[in-house]
């Protein structure tokens, strides 16, 4: 019976671990799932909408291959959708169920004057939060929300290359953690069993010598013995070792269980969470736009160029900067506007306009953080079209150790007001010309005490106080 119990023990413990075994390898199902469109002929311009990248959880990992450049790049799905105003793009579809579809043909609509045919490039654009390019192939790990969507394109002219998005699937091995603990705890178990059947057979059956009859004793009266006590406590020798070690292993096997729930159990990954925002611009977005920006000024200053700084400039700053370089040659000494950081550019404020519409502005606060004695820098930025770049309109450098004040964050962007709007206490058309009064009058003037003039560089340069004292 004991050979029995063992024999069952060791055969339910290698079924329970060829079956942990089994679910580990060949019979453990897929850790990815993906979806795959190619491009059809005369395409450029392939997009991946937000809720296929969110047709299964976790990050998407994309894969792009191409004859020539792969170009990916991520925005707004309202922006992706009005850069491509008038072109025939390819849209990656999925079903209910997160199986790929065909490929649907479309022709975004026209935005802001643009029209298709000119076949734009969209490296650079200022329209993408993040963009990747590669030759040949590209692979790009990304999580994105529902309300971004993905662009992919062959800089250059070209097909767009052919689009592989693969998502991680969780593999819950659960079950076979706890069926190869269960397995061990019977195998050990079985095989003592055995080994305390083969003792018990030993004793009981051993092999006996036969020693030669012997003559029959004379009977002998009984002695008395007297009789041992009966132990209480947990027994010795060999016979208590079956008891004994029955419930230790069970109580092993108890722990072995709980052990292999706890450690064996897969983790849940944790889901991104959904933006929303309508900002027109995010702000690692911005501070590219910023390091651009200072980027053609530090050109065009070097040189002396208009032209350059046009690339980047506009209305009243580019007129400054025309204006300084025009000084500048007949002047060695005359000042230059003043620089703006790139390398160490951090933003201390941004504000971007919420709009779905176009011209849109960006307003930024800029600083150097390798130079903290260096006054901050307020630019006003313009984008005309969503193909355009954005344009400094405005330059202007701030007073150092300004405490700006606390707006909302820059993911809620801000209403642009309209210049007649009467909810301020002063509308905006008229804040110029009571800004002039200060100049003319003077701080006792009625309209200057809407601004802190103490402190004002230029109500202290070109100020009433200054003409008079230029006058004497």
């Amino acid at each position: 019976m004991r050979f029995a119990i063992a024999l069952v023990a060791l055969v339910a413990a290698a079924v329970l671990i060829v079956a942990g075994v089994a679910q580990r390898t060949f019979l453990k199902p897929p850790t990815t799932v993906s979806v795959s469109a190619s491009t059809p002929a005369g395409v450029d311009y392939v997009v991946v909408p937000g809720s296929v990248l969110r047709a299964h959880p976790g990050q998407q990992r994309l894969h792009l291959e191409g004859s020539g450049t792969a170009f990916a790049a991520y925005g707004r799905t309202a922006d992706v959708t009005a850069w491509l105003a008038g072109e025939r793009y390819a849209q990656v579809r999925v079903d209910g169920s997160g199986e790929p579809l065909a490929p649907r043909l479309r022709t975004a609509p026209a935005v802001a004057g643009l029209s298709g045919g000119d076949r734009p490039d969209p490296d650079g654009s200022d329209l993408w939060i993040d963009q990747r390019s590669a030759e040949g192939s590209l692979d790009w790990t990304v999580n994105l929300p529902s309300d971004v969507s993905l662009i992919v394109a062959s800089p250059g002219g070209g097909v767009a290359p052919d689009v592989r998005i693969t998502w991680p699937v969780p593999a819950a091995t659960a079950l076979s953690g706890i069926l190869l603990v269960t397995g061990g705890a019977l195998g050990a178990i079985g095989l003592l069993l055995y080994v305390w059947a083969l003792v018990q057979v030993r004793r009981r059956r051993g092999p006996r010598r036969k020693s030669p009859p012997k003559a029959p004793r004379r009977p002998q009266p009984p002695k008395f013995r007297p009789q041992r006590p009966v132990a209480t406590g947990p027994g010795r020798g060999r016979r208590s070792v079956g008891r004994t070690t029955v419930h230790r292993m069970a109580a092993a096997l108890a722990v072995a269980l709980l052990a292999g729930l706890a450690v064996t159990g897969a983790p849940r990954p944790a889901e991104a969470a959904e933006r929303g925002d309508h900002a027109v611009v995010a702000e690692q977005q911005a501070l590219r736009i910023v390091q651009h920006v200072a980027e053609v000024a530090r050109s065009a200053d070097a040189d002396r160029s208009a032209s350059t700084a046009a690339a980047r400039f506009d209305g009243p700053a580019l007129a400054l900067r025309k204006a300084a370089y025009t000084i500048r040659k007949k002047d060695g000494k005359a000042a230059l506007p003043a620089a703006l950081p790139q390398a160490g550019a951090r933003l201390q404020l941004i504000l971007p306009e919420s709009t779905d519409s176009w011209p849109r502005t960006l307003f930024v606060v800029v600083d150097d953080r390798t130079q903290k004695d260096k006054a901050p820098i307020a630019l006003a930025l313009v984008q005309d079209d969503p193909r355009a770049e954005y344009k400094a309109h405005y330059a202007m450098e701030l007073q150092s150790g300004v405490t700006l004040p606390t707006l909302p964050s820059a993911l809620l962007g801000a209403k642009r007001l309209d210049a007649e709007n009467t909810v301020l206490r002063v509308p905006p058309a008229q804040l110029a010309a009571d800004y002039g009064a200060l100049l003319r009058g003077g701080a006792d003037d009625a309209d200057a005490s809407l601004f802190e003039a103490k402190g004002d560089q230029l109500v202290q340069n070109v100020g009433e106080a200054a003409k008079k004292k230029i006058a004497k």
